[in-house]
């Protein structure tokens, strides 16, 4: 599945085996390995990381 922010499509491949926050930036890790996205706002990663919290039910 995808994430669209700003213009930039964030690829994810479930499951999702973990998350990480700190600050404005997420760590996740996926079927395809571990990823880092940081975002320019705190408010985008909370709203990304809520997107991946219920996409991979």
């Amino acid at each position: 599945m995808s994430y669209l922010v700003n213009g930039h499509e964030i690829t994810v491949n479930f499951p999702v085996d973990s998350i990480s926050v700190n600050k404005s930036s997420i760590v996740f890790t996926d079927s395809q390995g571990k990823s880092k996205q940081t975002f320019s706002k705190r408010t985008e990663a909370l709203k990304f990381m809520n997107w991946l919290l219920s996409s991979s039910k």
